[in-house]
């Protein structure tokens, strides 16, 4: 385990002297992260031999304001935040068993693939691929995998997602070792990223418009019509934001939050997203490729810690079991009563794919595209 920091004080904080022309409020932040940290800190070392058993400490401190604001702090705190995630016991048919008009097309975008897959049962053993035969696969046999080119070109476009101040050379160092790492992932879970989209991301994304048609009826009532679908969205819960955000300090926020939340909590942040744009989007032509662009191209200058807060509001006011419960029977009652289309209809698959541009988004991510 990595020792803590032996220093505390923060350095993106010390800028508390009397000579600082920041406004009260912005100091008194910093003052209240400074005495965060410094708290996180002695936790730390006191108990560095045994935070296995602290996870729900751990876990208040990477969700409250800030995060767990140090990369040393997160470089002990999160190998244990993942070694204990938080499980969701969602059954995977729930979008299915829970529908009641066999028909709709809402039920067909939210249903999961029925037992019967012709892709394939994931539950059955894996078989190996060429070049992965053994769990310790020498590089020269990775290098043989289907993928491997593949991977390694989308490894080298992570260049704008390392760490500030990151030397070149050990830049370069972490990409030689994700590369087989990734390629290693492939090897043991061969159907890795490739079920439908619909059976994956964009299903659980689907539970957005119930957040928003709670929260913002115009909004979403604006969305729906558009047969905007989830699409502009799905690189959000795929990569953690990490693809979208264009700040260091925003997408390790996201990972703070994401490692020590419940799994539907992109999701929600998600919606957190949707809805903080809501009002600009629709002073927009009511276009779906407008609906799209816009929302797709997240803002330089983000409030992440506000949204961050809006998505925990969210979540404790639609918990995931009332979400996907009573509300989900609600939302499909009003699509129904409304005779309006689905968020996700089949033909506004197809008219992306007409157009040409789902085409590109849905091969990027197809390809492994996580950074």
């Amino acid at each position: 385990m990595k020792s803590v920091p032996s220093t505390p004080g923060i350095p993106l904080l010390q800028n508390l002297s009397s000579g600082d022309s920041r406004s009260p409020l912005s100091r008194a932040l910093d003052r209240s992260l400074n005495l965060k940290c410094n708290r996180m800190l002695s936790f730390l070392d006191e108990h560095k031999d045994s935070l296995h058993l602290y996870v729900s400490e751990l876990r208040h401190f990477a969700t409250s304001p800030g995060g767990l604001i140090l990369d040393d702090i997160r470089a002990i705190v999160w190998p244990v935040l993942a070694s204990a995630l938080i499980k969701d016991n969602h059954p995977q048919n729930d979008f299915a068993s829970s529908a009641s008009v066999s028909d709709s097309d809402f039920e067909s975008a939210l249903s999961t693939i029925s037992d019967e897959d012709d892709d394939g049962d994931d539950n059955d053993p894996a078989t190996p691929l060429i070049g992965c035969e053994t769990d310790e696969a020498p590089l020269l046999k990775l290098k043989a995998h289907v993928e491997w080119n593949q991977v390694e070109l989308d490894v080298n476009r992570t260049v704008a997602r390392f760490p500030p101040n990151i030397s070149d050379a050990n830049r370069k160092e972490l990409q030689n070792e994700l590369t087989p790492l990734i390629v290693r992932i492939l090897c043991d879970c061969p159907h890795y990223l490739t079920k439908t989209l619909e059976d994956s991301v964009l299903k659980e994304l689907a539970l957005m418009y119930i957040m928003l048609w709670k929260e913002d009826a115009e909004l979403e009532k604006s969305m729906r019509s558009v047969e905007l679908g989830a699409l502009f969205a799905l690189s959000w819960p795929l990569t953690w934001f990490s693809h979208s955000l264009h700040h260091y300090e925003q997408i390790v926020l996201c990972f703070d939050l994401f490692l020590a939340a419940h799994p539907l909590m992109p999701v929600y942040l998600s919606s957190a997203f949707v809805l903080w744009r809501g009002s600009t989007l629709l002073t927009k032509p009511q276009e779906m490729p407008i609906y799209h662009h816009f929302l797709n191209i997240l803002p330089d200058e983000v409030p992440i810690q506000a949204l961050i807060s809006d998505a925990q509001a969210l979540y404790r006011m639609m918990p995931p079991s009332v979400l996907r419960g009573m509300l989900l029977e609600k939302y499909r009652s009003f699509l129904v009563t409304k005779a309006e289309r689905p968020p996700l209809p089949k033909t506004s698959l197809r008219k992306w794919l007409a157009a040409g541009t789902a085409t590109a988004a849905i091969y990027l991510l197809s390809r492994y595209w996580l950074f």
